[in-house]
């Protein structure tokens, strides 16, 4: 216990701790008086600024997310040094009080950290797509944790000094994430038609893994957020001036991830319920503010708060196991899941600010829209998934078998290797009524499989995890995701659980 322990936090230290020098870098410039001077308007205006920007950045990196890839390592490095520098220059003009009374001067470094911080966020994406999934949790717990750290001690360093520190954060990453991509390996450039490919990619990613569900009910919680935010600069602005108040939520939230990850079920994860119980909140925080009006503020921006980090850490969890689990590039998961994130946040604070005279009305929007959205957004399907081997119970309903019939099913390669087609898969080959081994013998030769394949395939699908089938077969995880990824492809599918379907719909 104690040799495993002490694995996983040298593994965590060495290649994952940096991105919670990002994540204080976001909490610290964008809710707290101290860093960002002025009324409490201010922080919403740099964040509208910087967001909208971040925006722009995120949708141009989905767009040419295979480009990006195709890069050498030596140009990712230069690239996130250069946004590190330009971040940090960015942060001194707005957290320095040297330029706190100049309004220009704060908007342009809105405009520069917005730019230069999607790529440092997007190569931690990358990063981080290599946990499996129990990993995922634990790691984006410790991460969060380690922001609430950042946060504190950094506010612990007074007015002179805590801006510094803070103007440091986004390069601290940037280096962190150059030293944890030393292995990244560029893929080959791409032609005319790979470029036609890669932006049917997109369609497909919100089509299947990143569903428009989960887009939608990203915008519409993070609208509503956004709203509260500039309701609070706007009647209660000292809540950003407590570095105590912030910094236990964002620990909170990080907790309270890790033991529903932890404790809660032991073979699988479900973030939809998370998700909304954090819109439930969000909607009764409308609700408070409209019965006790001003009263009590402190406890209403504390279940806000609460709320927006505990989406924070849900969709960075639930991005990281898209990209672990589909054939989609980590790059193009991140890009278009952040970009839904920003623009629902960006949208609420713009719109709460057009009805800043009626913010009742806004409210009510609000809550309407939380509403609306709860019955299907953040679906469970779209939300779930494995931790480890399926129960006895679920292995014994894949093996009973229900005699439908699936041969009209055909499976192409999709954007696999070219020129490798895949006939229809022929349904007679699986038996009714056939055991898990048989099941999965049966659609490994319906599917063409490779040998090697089959044996990553019959592991995969029965819940098994990369670290697993990396120590199984000796083989690194490069190769692991090359064969899931094959896999995926033959059998015309996106995520595990489209495959574990396809098993169980083989009786």
């Amino acid at each position: 216990m104690k040799a495993a322990f002490s694995s996983t936090s040298r593994e965590f230290t060495s290649r994952y701790a940096g991105l919670s020098f990002y994540w204080a870098w976001v909490f610290l410039s964008f809710n707290s008086l101290d860093i960002v001077g002025g009324d409490g308007r201010a922080i919403s205006i740099v964040h509208i600024m910087s967001s909208a920007t971040a925006m722009v950045m995120f949708a141009v990196c989905a767009l040419s997310w295979r480009s990006v890839m195709g890069w050498a390592a030596k140009r990712v490095r230069i690239v996130l040094l250069a946004c590190g520098v330009t971040a940090l220059a960015g942060t001194c003009l707005y957290a320095l009080p040297l330029f706190s009374a100049l309004p220009a001067a704060m908007g342009a470094g809105a405009f520069a950290t917005g730019f230069a911080c999607t790529p440092i966020v997007l190569a931690w994406g990358v990063i981080y797509r290599d946990l499996d999934a129990r990993r995922a949790v634990l790691f984006t717990s410790m991460t969060f944790l380690g922001a609430a750290l950042l946060y504190g001690a950094i506010m612990l360093l007074g007015s002179t000094m805590a801006p510094v520190a803070v103007s440091l954060l986004p390069l601290a990453a940037a280096v962190a994430a150059m030293v944890s991509l030393r292995d990244w390996r560029a893929e080959c450039a791409p032609d005319a038609e790979a470029r036609r490919r890669a932006r049917s990619e997109i369609r497909d990613l919100v089509r299947t893994a990143l569903s428009w569900r989960v887009l939608v009910g990203l915008i519409a919680a993070l609208f509503s957020y956004g709203g509260l935010r500039v309701y609070f600069g706007s009647v209660a602005p000292s809540v950003f001036s407590d570095p105590a108040l912030m910094a236990g939520t964002i620990a909170l939230a990080a907790f309270v991830f890790f033991v529903y990850g932890a404790l809660v079920s032991r073979t699988r994860l479900n973030l939809g319920v998370l998700y909304r119980i954090a819109m439930s909140v969000w909607a009764l925080a409308f609700v408070l503010i409209a019965l006790v009006g001003h009263d009590n503020v402190t406890m209403v921006f504390f279940m806000a708060s609460l709320s927006s980090v505990l989406f924070e850490v849900l969709t960075w969890a639930l991005l990281v196991e898209i990209a672990r689990t589909t054939h989609f590039a980590a790059l193009l998961v991140f890009a278009v899941g952040r970009l839904a994130v920003h623009v629902g946040i960006v949208a609420g604070e713009v719109a709460a600010f057009a009805l800043i005279d009626d913010m009742a009305l806004f409210a009510v929007v609000a809550v309407f829209v939380l509403v609306a959205s709860t019955g299907f957004a953040f679906a469970d399907r779209d939300t779930t998934f494995a931790f480890e081997s399926p129960t006895p119970a679920e292995l014994e309903r894949l093996s009973g078998g229900d005699g439908r019939s699936h041969a009209d099913e055909s499976v192409s390669s999709g954007s696999g290797v070219a020129g490798s087609v895949v006939e229809p898969a022929d349904a007679s080959l699986v038996p009714v009524a056939a055991d898990v081994g048989a099941r999965i013998e049966a659609l490994a030769k319906a599917y063409q499989l490779s040998p090697r394949e089959k044996e990553v395939f019959a592991l995969w699908v029965t819940g098994h995890g990369s670290k697993y089938i990396q120590e199984k077969f000796v083989i690194s995880p490069a190769t692991v995701k090359t064969h899931v990824r094959h896999i995926y492809e033959k059998c015309d599918v996106h995520n595990r659980a489209e495959l574990m379907r396809k098993l169980e719909e083989a009786g």
